[in-house]
């Protein structure tokens, strides 16, 4: 049985807040467990880069992953100079004038469309002969599957209008006016969840197969994406090694998954501290207001406002006796979080507020709107010691937010 997540060891004591903490034990621990999913399938796991891009760890997270996915040129010469092993790059669309820098910098291009394929085979091809480099090529599919999300939700990549993806229908029609439309590819990809279980997989794989799974032995490998809790203390590990080892002997290929969240899931969290108190007459909580801002540094709390958000030592609304709804500290009337938390013990200003969970996405979507302070990101780590304390990775300066706005 895989162990457990450790507890954390964090003392926000010993934070100087605002500061994103990653937990390196927390983080070895997500680590070691992708890379037994790797071990046991021989499938490449990739960082996807859009949820966690801290480069100075990656020394550290390379000895774990095969490589990472990047989405962009600027990700993907960060992928290059600071993660090496290999870059995958999935783009919704690629630019001519950056093509040529991308070619540098990554090992696997997948094109969203048949007539971006098209536009940039000769250019694939021409760099692979003259470079000696092989570059692999797929696309991504819209599978059309319906995992439960609703139709304009953000993270839904299959919404009727979504623009992610080749649909099955689209599919075929180009193969029936050109049979020879996979020559040059070696894979197909999908991105299809947003942090779903294995059962979610192993229920919408078997829809895939049935639209697409004709293909799959004309190709090397099949990226299934990411969106899965592998690094969950709840995750079946187990059933997913199997459905992997499963379907690359039923199709005679390798598979690919590119967490994100999951690499550095639970491994840290926001560290703020109270810097003020409001009261209202007639409303029933009061509310503190911190020095990091819901806009500008917890942008998915704000965009989606049924995300769970969990705060060290809260409980739910009525749980405890003092009740309580977190301003930020920007003028935005709707920098807050509209969700109740209750502590037994009265908050103070100077108390620090560690907000769980808080580095997957927050820390790559950070602003500087307001001109509020970026958080510092802070390694917590065991020392020689035998103790545990902080390291600055990257402590944030005025120069910071002036060289941003010209």
């Amino acid at each position: 049985m895989l162990p457990k997540r450790p507890a954390s060891t964090l003392d926000p004591k010993k934070i100087r807040p605002a500061a994103f903490v990653i937990e390196e034990d927390l983080l070895k621990h997500n680590l070691e467990r992708l890379e037994y999913v790797k071990t046991q399938t021989d499938c490449k796991i990739l960082l996807a880069m859009k949820a966690w891009s801290t480069w100075e760890l990656f020394k550290f997270a390379k000895k774990y992953l095969s490589g990472c996915e990047v989405s962009s040129l600027n990700e993907a010469r960060l992928g290059f100079e600071e993660f090496g092993h290999e870059v995958h790059m999935y783009s919704p669309a690629y630019k001519a004038s950056e093509f040529d820098e991308i070619l540098k910098n990554c090992n696997h291009i997948i094109f969203n469309s048949f007539r971006q394929w098209w536009q940039f085979r000769p250019k694939v091809e021409e760099f692979s002969q003259k470079y000696r480099k092989k570059i692999e090529c797929g696309l991504r599919i819209n599978p059309e599957v319906n995992m439960g999300a609703d139709e304009g939700d953000m993270y839904n990549p299959c919404a009727p209008d979504s623009r992610l993806g080749i649909r099955f229908g689209e599919f075929e029609k180009t193969l029936a006016e050109n049979p020879k439309a996979l020559e040059g590819l070696s894979g197909i990809h999908f991105h299809i969840f947003f942090e779903k279980e294995e059962q979610d997989l192993e229920k919408a794989l078997p829809q895939i197969e049935e639209k697409f799974g004709k293909y799959f032995p004309q190709l090397s490998w099949v990226n299934f994406g990411g969106g899965q809790k592998i690094t969950d203390d709840n995750y079946d590990v187990e059933a997913l090694i199997k459905l992997i080892n499963n379907f690359k002997t039923k199709y005679g290929v390798q598979v690919h998954l590119e967490p994100g969240a999951a690499v550095v899931w639970q491994s840290g969290t926001l560290v703020a501290s109270v810097l003020d108190i409001v009261e209202r007459e007639g409303v029933q909580y009061k509310i503190p207001i911190l020095d990091i801002s819901f806009e500008a540094h917890l942008t998915d709390f704000v965009l989606s406002p049924d995300l769970p958000m969990r705060i060290r030592g809260a409980g739910g609304p009525g749980e405890h006796p003092y009740q309580y709804q977190f301003g930020g500290c920007t003028c935005l009337a709707g920098d807050k979080r509209s969700q109740t938390f209750s502590f037994p013990q009265e908050l103070k200003i100077g108390d620090r507020i560690v907000i769980e969970d808080g580095i997957q996405y927050s820390l790559v979507k950070v602003t500087m709107f307001n001109g509020v302070q970026h958080p510092d990101i802070v390694l917590w780590k065991l020392g020689t010691s035998g103790n545990y304390s902080p390291r600055i990775i990257r402590r944030f300066e005025y120069q910071d937010y002036k060289n941003r706005m010209g």
